[in-house]
């Protein structure tokens, strides 16, 4: 028995020392990572207003990542309620469950690098969810945020609204202000812009106040400076990218802006677009939002005209938005 129960204990042992090592290998390398990313992003001029957290700090505060604390799952990542001390926390746990359809752990690893670096110097924003932390001890980093009394993501509410209560039409138009506020700052604010090619509803949630935040930056690329575009391969969630990025890696500004386009269409349908290109029935996705989205203000307009809807004040709103960007297209044209 003496001499089993010392090989249990020296391989418990060597385990632990084994997963001791993996750890602080993986601190080094990572911690080494998210450096560079600070230094070739920013050129020097950032701030880390960021704490580390430990593996095992993060696994006591998700109960080891308990089932029943998960809030959302896609390919890439995990997020997790938890607890540190008396403080509630948002764990999003980097996975390598969708690796075939991202070229490798090295693309995961630097998405979950760029989202922490790029996450730190946007928390300032009221519309991006504050990062709080992070962990650097496992193979992928793990991000840490601050908890914001709500863990209803956007997408929960426009397309698993069954027996939920539907956003209304005056919240999907603030929500649509706050997030394209959170992206002219996002391009704007640094010394050159960030081009964030992945909105989507998927990646806003929505705290207790009913204010959109941002969470994910994991594919986000800074413009070199003195340059208005950067070259990257093509990258994207969506089934439907801008045309010049799809066809030759090239982003701007502008991407962002037809991400933003088509993220509206879905917070005013509450459709997917991929639902809605199934159905159509136009020649091009850019022909249904035309000729369905212009009759759909018009007939707004014939409502506000006949004293239909004299209170709608957001039919209203959104039938002038229409009519200041066909004005401004016909200006371009």
């Amino acid at each position: 028995m003496e001499c089993g129960g010392g090989t249990l204990s020296s391989f418990f042992n060597t385990r632990r020392r084994r997963e001791e090592s993996e750890r602080y290998e993986s601190f080094l390398e990572n911690g080494s990572k998210v450096l560079e990313e600070f230094i070739t992003s920013w050129n020097g001029r950032w701030s880390i207003p960021i704490r580390n957290f430990s593996a095992q700090e993060l696994i006591r505060s998700t109960n080891n990542y308990d089932p029943r604390r998960l809030v959302d799952e896609d390919a890439y990542y995990a997020l997790c309620v938890g607890s540190f001390g008396e403080r509630p926390i948002l764990v999003k746990k980097y996975s390598s469950l969708g690796l075939d359809n991202f070229s490798g752990g090295a693309h995961l690893k630097a998405g979950a690098v760029r989202d922490i670096v790029t996450t730190s110097q946007m928390s300032c924003h009221k519309n991006v969810l504050k990062l709080i932390g992070c962990c650097l001890e496992s193979e992928y980093p793990f991000l840490v945020y601050e908890d914001v009394g709500s863990t209803e993501l956007l997408s929960h509410s426009l397309f698993k609204s069954e027996g939920r209560s539907l956003l209304s039409l005056k919240s999907r138009v603030r929500i649509a202000s706050e997030i394209a506020y959170a992206f002219v700052y996002l391009h704007t604010t640094f010394s050159t812009p960030i081009i964030h090619r992945n909105l989507k509803p998927d990646i806003v949630i929505i705290d207790r106040c009913g204010v959109a935040k941002l969470l994910d930056f994991s594919i986000s690329i800074v413009i070199p400076p003195g340059e208005s575009q950067v070259k990257d391969m093509v990258i994207s969630s969506r089934s439907l990218v801008e045309p010049q990025y799809l066809q030759i890696g090239i982003l701007t500004e502008k991407t962002d802006v037809y991400d933003f386009g088509m993220f509206l269409v879905e917070l005013l349908t509450g459709q997917r677009i991929a639902d809605i290109q199934l159905h159509f029935q136009y020649g091009c996705f850019e022909d249904y939002v035309h000729k369905v989205g212009l009759s759909w203000m018009l007939e707004f307009k014939r409502e506000v005209e006949e004293g239909l809807s004299k209170s709608n004040n957001n039919c209203k709103f959104l039938y002038h938005l229409q009519c200041n960007v066909s004005k401004k297209k016909e200006k371009i044209g």
